[in-house]
This record gives C-alpha cells, sequence and structure tokens, in this order.
C-alpha cells in the first residue's frame, strides 16, 4: 500500500504543476493578441450586453483603482475614453499587461482588444499602376470631375454631372477623418466643425484627406449632393493616421449628436476590429447611414474594419473603364462600386486649392454624397431603405475584375 501511494503522489507531482501551473501568454478575452499594427499599451474594453449602469460604475472605480497602484510601474495609465451607442458599450484606456488581465477576468467584460491603427485610404498619383492610369478616359470634362459624369449616367460615360436640383439640400453628411477645411469657398458656409478627437491637434484639416472627401460629397463644382451640409470630425492626424478608439469616439460623437436625414462617411481603415464594427453597427441602428471604404489593399474586405460591418455601405473603387482599381478590396461585403481613380477634389492650403489623388477614399465620398442626394430626393427615412436602393439603382454587373458578388456602379438614378 505505501508503495502504491508513493507512487500516486509521484504522478500527482507530475499532473499537479500542468494544472494548476500560472498561465502564460495572452488572455483569452483579448481577441487580436497577434496584432502588430497597434498603438503600444492601449486597449479597448468592451462590456457584455444588457450591462446594468451600476455595475459599469463599479467596474470603473475598480480600473481607476487599478491604475492608481500600478502608477509607479507604468505612468501613462489611464482612461482616454468610454462608449455608449446603443447596446455598445466600452471605453479605451492606457495599461499595462497585468491590469489588463485583472480588466478581462471581471465577467461583466465581454472582450478587449488591442487598439489597432487605421489610416486614410487614398494613393498618390504617383503610386498608381499603369493599368489604372491606362484606362483613364481621354475626352474632356464639363465642370467637374469624371467621377460625378459617371454616376449619373449607366453607360459608360463620364460627362456631363446630370442631377436634380433638390442635391441634398435637408441632409448633413458628417465626414469622420482628417478633419475638414470648412472655409474651402467649396462649401460655400455649409461646412462647419464639429470635434476633434487627435489629442494636441488643431481644429482644422492638417493633411488634406478630409477636405478632398468632403468636396466630393458636397462641394459646388467636384460634390454629388451640391446643397447638402457638411460637418467635420477629427480622427486622424496630419500623416492621416489614427486609433480604433479614437475612431470609435468621433462615431460616439456624431450618434449622439446627429439629427434625421444624416450620413456618415469614413474612408479610413484598418485590420478587423470587432469593436469598431459594433461602434458602426450601432450607430446605424440609430439611425445615421455609414458609408465606408472597402479599403487598398487589393484583398478581401472581410478582413478589414470598418470595411466588414454588414450594415454599413461597403464601397470598392473603380477607373474611369469600369474595371476594379489594382488597389482596391473586393468580396462578398462590397455593396457598390463608384469612381475611385484620378479623383480631383478640394484641399487644404488656401480657399480654392484642389488636389487629384485615388483610392477606396476617393470612391466612398461619391456614394455618401449619393446616400444624402438620395435620402432628399426620395424620403428615404433609414439607413436599410439608403442602403436598398443605392444597391437597387446601381448599374448591374459591368465592373471588371471585380472579385465581388456584386460588380454594380452607383447610379443617381436620373435616366440617363
Amino acid at each position: 500500500m505505501a508503495s502504491y501511494l508513493a507512487r500516486l503522489a509521484g504522478a500527482a507531482a507530475l499532473v499537479l504543476p500542468l494544472v494548476f501551473a500560472a498561465p502564460t501568454g495572452h488572455h483569452i478575452k483579448v481577441r487580436n493578441p497577434e496584432a502588430r499594427d497597434v498603438e503600444p499599451n492601449s486597449y479597448i474594453v468592451v462590456y457584455e450586453k444588457d450591462v446594468a449602469a451600476a455595475t459599469i460604475a463599479s467596474h470603473l472605480q475598480k480600473v481607476d483603482s487599478l491604475i492608481a497602484t500600478r502608477k509607479r510601474q507604468f505612468a501613462d495609465g489611464g482612461l482616454s475614453a468610454t462608449y455608449a451607442i446603443g447596446d455598445f458599450k466600452g471605453y479605451a484606456l492606457k495599461a499595462d499587461a497585468a491590469t489588463i488581465k485583472e480588466i478581462a477576468d471581471s465577467p461583466e467584460v465581454a472582450y478587449v482588444e488591442l487598439d489597432g491603427k487605421v489610416y486614410a485610404s487614398y494613393i498618390k498619383e504617383e503610386d498608381l499602376l499603369p493599368s489604372d492610369i491606362g484606362k483613364r478616359a481621354l475626352t474632356s470634362q464639363t465642370g467637374g470631375p469624371w467621377g460625378l459624369g459617371r454616376v449619373s449616367h449607366t453607360s459608360l460615360v463620364t460627362t456631363p454631372y446630370i442631377y436634380d436640383t433638390t442635391a441634398g439640400s435637408t441632409s448633413t453628411v458628417y465626414v469622420v477623418d482628417t478633419g475638414v477645411y470648412t472655409a474651402h469657398s467649396q462649401f460655400g458656409g455649409r461646412a462647419t466643425w464639429g470635434a476633434n478627437f487627435v489629442s494636441g491637434s488643431a481644429n482644422t484639416d492638417e493633411n488634406g484627406h478630409g477636405t478632398h472627401c468632403a468636396g466630393t460629397i458636397a462641394g459646388s463644382t467636384y460634390g454629388v449632393a451640391k446643397s447638402a451640409r457638411i460637418v467635420g470630425v477629427k480622427v486622424l492626424d496630419a500623416s492621416g493616421s489614427g486609433t480604433n478608439s479614437g475612431v470609435i469616439s468621433g462615431i460616439q460623437w456624431v450618434a449622439t449628436n446627429a439629427g434625421s436625414n444624416s450620413v456618415l462617411s469614413m474612408s479610413l481603415g484598418g485590420s478587423y476590429s470587432a469593436a469598431l464594427n459594433t461602434a458602426v453597427r450601432s450607430t446605424i441602428s440609430a439611425g445615421v447611414t455609414i458609408v465606408v471604404a472597402a479599403g487598398n489593399s487589393n484583398a478581401n474586405a472581410a478582413n478589414y474594419s470598418p470595411a466588414s460591418e454588414p450594415l454599413a455601405i461597403t464601397v470598392g473603387a473603380t477607373t474611369s473603364a469600369d474595371a476594379r482599381a489594382s488597389f482596391s478590396n473586393y468580396g462578398t461585403l462590397i455593396d457598390v462600386f463608384a469612381p475611385g481613380v484620378s479623383v480631383l477634389s478640394a484641399w487644404i492650403g488656401s480657399t480654392t486649392a484642389t488636389n487629384t489623388i485615388s483610392g477606396t477614399s476617393m470612391a466612398t465620398p461619391h456614394v455618401a454624397g449619393l446616400a444624402a442626394y438620395l435620402i432628399t430626393l426620395e424620403g428615404l427615412s433609414t439607413p436599410a431603405a439608403v442602403q436598398a436602393r443605392i444597391k437597387a439603382l446601381s448599374t448591374k454587373g459591368i465592373v471588371t475584375n471585380s472579385l465581388s458578388t456584386n460588380a454594380d456602379v452607383a447610379y443617381n438614378g436620373n435616366g440617363a
């Protein structure tokens, strides 16, 4: 018996360390532990659905205490934002790994994400492939960029732009981007500043990307919805980069402040983020139509956010020959394509500055402008109705090499 017990104890000594050893690696609730393009020591924490307000308050007190306790080891710790967009509730913070483990252990926490970086989805002209440039139309333009003509014809025509004079006059488009240069002459007083979530930056567009997108949405010369109002929401810095946590803060601001007939346009993206997608979905559920860029990686849009959110209108880019642009993402989540190569629009530097750039960033505002245009023209009252109408009106099956379920180009339905 003694020898049997000794053998049993020896076996237990081998097994117990395996069972009770301290866990290594990342916490199971961390959704993207292998992500590399992230903001250092920055996280997004998302609560379980239907968590009580009292539980959230208690949780945040615990987090504050944890951060205060570890200030000597990690001086930069602290909350940077809190989120409450419908069912989506959570917060962003800077913290060390030990703090994140304790937070993730809390039963009210659904998951945690490393705070991924996001970027404006545009390409400089000098970086285009010859196949994109070689397919430009060689016809002269009549008063506007080729993309405007393309979205107002069912055939491969890039001039003129034909549109109803209501031109989105009752709609407001929130451009969540690098900000908007509101004094640009293209906006004629219709552009205002909304909010700034880039710490330490000026309340203006320091990059140009957001102003370019706003010009395609609602510029007097370059815009689809020439009478729509524009609100700039800054989430990307002067280099055109930002974080998921900052973008979610911008989305939340729109969800809180937007009225009826509102569209949110985001020509930005990064790797897949469940938190970012959920923020988008919750804002759509609150009544805001959201249009997003498919991305410029020549890859499946399902792997990128916010492009992968099905309730958003996800836009791929085409050349002036109705080919998928070589850089454009693709796949089953593409709702529609729009012009995205060599697009002329407003820029920063002066009230008349312009620039010609390419990307799904440039395709997206064509469709955001179209959403604003149709909301006013047809009285569409829900994001689902706007998405369905844009897809129904689109010119079907004409995008070559679309690699997507939908090979359709956006069209404003004027009959041309």
